[in-house]
């Protein structure tokens, strides 16, 4: 079974099964009978996790009395083809007035330049995000105080333990956020990845983190994950995507 590349916007971007076998007539049948079972489950369907719009995850969290709660920022998932610079779920934490939040990460050079410019323990008026994928989201304007930076190697292959990626970041406090800004885009699978930069994501009301569904280790902190059905390249939400040139009629659109 090939379920398909819902974020393409093609004809051909669609589930479908494969048979392969000497006989064409049972190959062909084969491959319909897996196709009626594939079909047969299509409302079973459902998200790991409680997903809800960014909104509702926030207040989700903030309601909380077991901390932290992880969200994930599923839209602009790096690991998935999202930019990683989408600055949407931050904008929406300070209009509702999240305190004890984390935020990991956006990917913003010149950002991080403006912070190492300014020096630690200073305010800077930021543009943050919103560079790279200007579909889904714009620079969000920000003062923010410069908490710490540095000069990270992060492991290209986190499992070969190579470390030759040079990642400058900065960490920085937007009222109740703290943001961390990374020159290249950067998954936080591992808690090592926090405590590099001085962070302990376990004294946070709130972590906010680029990802699909949660890494095991970040799976583990987490007291509650939610999924944030958020804006960018690989949107959740597939029933609302503005397909033009998809197949119809199509599941889930199509009901």
């Amino acid at each position: 079974i090939l379920i398909g590349y819902v974020w393409a916007d093609e004809p051909r971007a669609t589930g479908c099964t494969i048979a392969i076998g000497l006989d064409a007539e049972q190959t062909d049948a084969a491959a319909d009978a897996l196709a009626q079972q594939f079909w047969a489950v299509r409302d079973g369907f459902q998200f790991g996790v409680t997903a809800a719009t960014v909104d509702e995850c926030i207040q989700l969290a903030m309601a909380e009395t077991e901390t932290p709660v992880v969200i994930s920022d599923s839209g602009d998932n790096p690991t998935a083809g999202g930019v990683g610079d989408i600055p949407f779920v931050l904008s929406r934490l300070l209009a509702l007035g999240a305190e004890s939040a984390l935020v990991a990460a956006i990917t913003d050079g010149s950002a991080v330049t403006a912070c190492a410019d300014a020096g630690v323990g200073t305010t800077v008026a930021l543009s943050i995000g919103g560079k790279q994928d200007a579909i889904h989201g714009q620079p969000l304007p920000v003062e923010a105080t410069v908490v710490s930076l540095h000069d990270v190697s992060w492991p290209a292959n986190p499992r070969a333990g190579v470390a030759v990626t040079i990642n400058h970041v900065a960490v920085v406090q937007v009222e109740g956020v703290t943001v961390v800004l990374t020159e290249r885009r950067t998954p936080f699978h591992r808690i090592q990845t926090f405590t590099q930069l001085g962070l302990d994501p376990h004294g946070y009301q709130i972590v906010v983190v680029k990802m699909g569904y949660l890494v095991p280790e970040i799976n583990q902190l987490a007291k509650r994950a939610l999924l944030a059905l958020s804006p960018g390249a690989v949107n959740q939400d597939i029933e609302n995507l503005p397909y033009k040139r998809l197949r119809r009629p199509m599941y889930p659109m199509d009901r």
